[in-house]
């Protein structure tokens, strides 16, 4: 039977943090919401820099065991599904979902990462195009820009919620997948494959493909490709390559 999804699967990930008293409140509240795997991405200042160690406030364990990155895809070494954070909603961002709406997407055990950007600028696209899927808060649009460790706060809360009614009743239906899902290094690893084959064939414009490339991660990113899912797609882009190449003889 498979097990339901518990807060030591999901990783609080934060990318470029600029300010030591964002990293340890961040801390403060994951332990306030149940939470312990914080990730950081390239930080101005270290998880146990004075200032983050002064905010966190009895979670300053959180911070001695902090994991530092030097890029994304090392912080998602490891992880199923990836979900970003993000108040731009573009017309190319079908992937996107208001926070209350989260607990629908989750069910099944998996390793999540959470995404948060920089203080000044949040999450750039390349980084969201890494993601599964991306969630906004709810915030008046009038002002709508909240503090990193302030939109923590509100997106581990909400996901407590999520973990308290399962709590409440244990028997409510959970999203059936048997199958393994496929781990980040995999899903990315298709996507620069599948890149090349269609640039090889010409569908892609070289020098130009994060357009379109952003389209078809939506496409296939919506509910968790396998890893079998993702094996045969490499397959479709090694005939698309083999096919090409002798067409080139």
């Amino acid at each position: 039977m498979t097990k339901p999804l518990s807060p030591q699967d999901i990783s609080i990930i934060l990318v470029r943090p600029r300010y030591g008293g964002n990293i340890g409140s961040t801390a403060r509240v994951m332990k306030n919401m149940g939470f312990s795997k914080l990730i950081v991405v390239r930080p101005t200042v270290l998880p146990t820099h004075p200032e983050a160690l002064r905010l966190a406030v009895g979670a300053a364990d959180l911070l001695q065991k902090t994991v530092v990155c030097d890029t994304l895809e090392e912080a998602a070494k490891g992880l199923n599904y990836t979900i970003g954070t993000s108040r731009r909603v573009g017309k190319n961002r079908q992937d996107f979902i208001s926070l209350p709406e989260i607990s629908t997407r989750l069910g099944e055990r998996q390793k999540i990462g959470i995404l948060f950007g920089a203080e000044e600028r949040g999450l750039t696209n390349k980084e969201l195009a890494i993601c599964n899927l991306v969630v906004m808060i709810p915030s008046d649009p009038d002002f709508g820009s909240l503090n990193l460790a302030q939109s923590v706060a509100v997106t581990t809360y909400q996901l407590r919620l999520f973990f308290l009614s399962k709590m409440d009743d244990p028997d409510l239906p959970q999203k059936k997948k048997t199958a393994k899902l496929a781990s980040v290094e995999e899903i990315e690893g298709m996507y620069g494959h599948l890149e090349r084959a269609l640039t090889d064939i010409e569908f892609l414009i070289p020098d130009n493909t994060f357009h379109m490339m952003r389209s078809l991660r939506g496409i296939f990113g919506r509910t968790g490709l396998t890893d079998r899912e993702v094996r045969i797609l490499r397959g479709i882009s090694r005939q698309i390559e083999y096919v090409n190449s002798k067409r080139k003889l």
